[in-house]
């Protein structure tokens, strides 16, 4: 599973890079920066969230039980 964590890191250290030149070039209207940087956005909160999930996943104990004889 590290892996995916590893991959899920790189990733985002990409965005952040994509984002950086957004915001850096002063050519672009600040209208158009927010145009550009939405999808980029919505692609770290989707990283954000699996990430947790995969955390929760591997941070949880399983343990041999039926859950319904509960």
């Amino acid at each position: 599973m590290e892996k995916i964590f590893t991959c899920i890191d790189n990733y985002l250290a990409d965005l952040e890079q994509d984002i950086m030149k957004i915001v850096n070039d002063q050519k672009i209207p600040l209208m158009e920066k927010n145009r550009l940087m939405e999808p980029i956005a919505d692609q770290k909160k989707v990283l954000v969230y699996t990430k947790a999930s995969l955390e929760n996943i591997k941070n949880k104990k399983y343990e041999a039980k039926c859950g319904m004889s509960q």
